[in-house]
């Protein structure tokens, strides 16, 4: 469901003292969410899950249930901040503002910085896609990619988000994070992608015990058929999953078995990532892949 539906739901549900005051940390109170904000971000949102076709004013209107003439209004203004266009007409899609503010965020992110020696690393050493991603709310999102040297590729762009319980990045995530998450994906359900994905609670918690074990996660066609993945989390001070990396390749490339053997491979970088966040390498049943112990 689209934010901005979510958040006059969550509005209506609260009620007018909670929807207009929210409590700040340490009790001081706290400016009410600006409507105005959230519908613009939210319409932002709806623009970049239709970056490939674009969305039009009558189909973004009935998305956000928002007659035509304020959706309008708001296209209008974003049109003129740079943060959305018009295309084909009558198609609108994202602007090129968004891409100067996230290549300023990317250009300063520690965590983007800090990777990316890993990451080119990996490509070089087997020619396949690698990303990093970062969990958010029960997704993970892309933020950086590097292509693969094959012609035969994945697609992928950074600002993607997908599903936790079908990646490989995002199941290293969920079995290095507390079990709030755990639960916060099971409450959404386990909507099959693939014939491969796995839709039972206890199949996919019996798993993140296993990625826990060995410290890498496996995607053979759960998330698309016909591309295998395997993701390592990168760790913090306390063992928690701050973001994770992957490698990607057509099945044909990369069967269970290939993946298998560079699960160790991508363990011990992610971990050169992790040290400096304060990760010591230990943790209550982590038993490092062969190559590590």
């Amino acid at each position: 469901m689209p934010p901005i539906q979510e958040t006059q739901k969550d509005v209506r549900r609260k009620g007018p003292r909670q929807a207009n005051r929210t409590e700040a940390q340490g009790g001081l109170p706290r400016a009410s969410v600006s409507t105005t904000v959230t519908k613009a971000l939210g319409i932002v949102e709806i623009l970049a899950s239709k970056a490939d076709v674009g969305i039009s004013l009558a189909e973004l209107s009935a998305l956000i249930e928002m007659p035509k003439s304020s959706t309008h209004r708001y296209l209008v203004t974003l049109q003129e901040l740079g943060l959305a266009e018009r295309k084909d007409g009558d198609r609108y899609c994202l602007g090129v503002k968004v891409i100067e503010l996230a290549g300023s965020f990317l250009e300063k992110s520690d965590l983007h910085n800090a990777s990316q020696g890993i990451m080119n690393e990996l490509a070089e050493l087997t020619g396949e896609t690698i990303h990093l991603a970062v969990p958010s709310s029960t997704e993970v999102v892309y933020i950086a990619k590097i292509e693969s040297k094959h012609t035969l590729g994945m697609s992928s762009h950074i600002g993607s988000r997908l599903p936790m319980y079908c990646t490989s990045l995002g199941k290293s995530i969920l079995a290095f994070s507390k079990p709030e998450l755990l639960q916060a994906v099971l409450k959404e359900g386990l909507t099959p992608r693939t014939p491969n994905t796995i839709t039972s609670p206890a199949a996919l918690q019996a798993e993140l015990i296993t990625i826990r074990s060995q410290g890498y996660a496996l995607d053979h066609q759960e998330n698309e058929p016909g591309i295998c993945c395997v993701g390592a989390p990168i760790l913090d001070y306390s063992g928690k999953a701050i973001a994770a990396i992957s490698i990607s390749a057509p099945c044909d490339r990369m069967d269970r078995a290939r993946a298998i053997q560079n699960g160790p491979l991508l363990w011990e970088s992610t971990q050169r990532v992790s040290r400096r966040w304060g990760f010591s390498g230990q943790l209550p049943g982590l038993k490092p892949p062969d190559n590590q112990r």
